[in-house]
């Protein structure tokens, strides 16, 4: 699974590490009961298959948790238009295809690449 997972894991407990070490996760160092069950559900959404109903399931209720305590609380919202040219590739998300979010910066690029076909067929 790649998104939400991807996002919600950036704060799972796993990542936080000892003070003075340097970490790639959890930054505002969230821990106690709250954050360790969220940290559960992340990780077990992490070993499911893309597309496992499951994920929405888990996503919910950890959402739950993180809505709760706020732990990171984002102060800043970027409106940014993507476009896409299908002179010569079609598949591209769009407004009517919105099978995932459009930016090529995300990990999830892969998922793009793998729904664009050649213009024309």
């Amino acid at each position: 699974v790649n998104e939400p997972w991807n996002s919600s894991d950036r704060v799972n407990v796993r990542w936080t590490l000892p003070e003075g070490e340097r970490q790639n996760g959890n930054y505002p160092r969230w821990s106690g009961e709250a954050a360790e069950a969220y940290g559960a559900l992340i990780d077990e959404m992490g070993t499911l298959p893309l597309g496992d109903p499951r994920v929405e399931e888990l996503f919910l209720e950890a959402s739950a948790i993180y809505m709760d305590e706020l732990p990171v609380i984002p102060i800043t919202q970027a409106k940014k238009i993507i476009p896409f040219d299908t002179t010569y590739w079609t598949g591209w998300p769009t407004f009517e295809n919105d099978y995932i979010h459009p930016p090529t910066w995300w990990q999830s690029t892969h998922v793009i690449i793998h729904n664009l076909q050649p213009a024309g067929q």
